[in-house]
């Protein structure tokens, strides 16, 4: 029965929403605001982990000689299938429910005018059916064979940023500090005029808070950088994960 009632629910909102321009409206924007909320509370519902520690090698293609035999890894996320369903979703069922309104704007007295705002919120539809590819595209690239995997390093000499395009590194005596800003970024300061390293600490597998501490201690701390590239600092990691687990 409970089927039954959303069935008959939707079948009634979409034949209301046939030849009528206000309700295609709010429908198709309720709708959209929904599936977003549905896919970014599942982004930050993630479960997160602290950084591995891993052998250099294995982020490149060993043809030079990595300067850390061993680097603590914060890995990017990698892109799951519901969310680019939802994005999908949100973009489709949106445009469907402004698609059935049309009708109704053709029909209107004033229709031209209705149709400068939803051309409008059609072409905004495409967008997170776009999205939603585009991660798909960019989530082969990165993980298929013979790529370098995408992520953060901290190693005993420095902070390296793996791209898809490259290796940023930025060794600890040019790093004049670290800030957070809005949204998990997080900007490395270097001494002079170079060029900051920046990245989102939240698009990875570890906590953004743990991300933006670890850079930060060892910045403070330099007679404690000796301990990076080994247990000892993996172990401070999966403390600070443990802790952070608990808020």
């Amino acid at each position: 029965m409970g089927g039954l009632a959303v069935a008959a629910g939707i079948g009634s909102a979409l034949l209301t929403t046939v030849g009528s321009p206000v309700w295609g409206v709010v429908l198709a924007v309720l709708f959209g605001l929904l599936a977003l909320a549905a896919t970014a509370f599942g982004l930050f519902a993630v479960r997160r982990s602290p950084p591995q520690l891993i052998n250099a090698v294995t982020l490149g293609r060993a043809t030079v000689r990595p300067v850390d035999d061993w680097v603590h890894f914060c890995r990017e996320r990698p892109v799951r299938v519901w969310s680019v369903l939802w994005l999908t979703l949100t973009g489709l069922g949106s445009g469907v429910l402004l698609g059935l309104a049309m009708p109704g704007v053709l029909g209107a007295s004033g229709g031209l005018w209705w149709l400068f705002l939803f051309v409008p919120l059609l072409a905004l539809c495409f967008v997170p059916v776009g999205a939603g590819m585009l991660q798909l595209v960019l989530d082969r690239k990165n993980t298929s064979f013979g790529r370098i995997p995408v992520g953060l390093t901290l190693s005993r000499h420095g902070v390296a940023r793996y791209l898809v395009a490259g290796v940023r590194w930025v060794p600890w005596e040019t790093i004049s500090g670290v800030e957070a800003q809005i949204h998990s970024r997080v900007s490395i300061r270097r001494i002079g005029g170079a060029e900051p390293l920046e990245f989102t600490a939240g698009v990875f597998e570890q906590d953004a808070v743990l991300v933006y501490c670890a850079v930060r201690f060892y910045i403070e701390h330099p007679e404690l950088r000796k301990e990076l590239s080994t247990i000892v600092a993996q172990r401070r990691f999966e403390s600070w994960d443990r802790a952070l687990s608990l808020r």
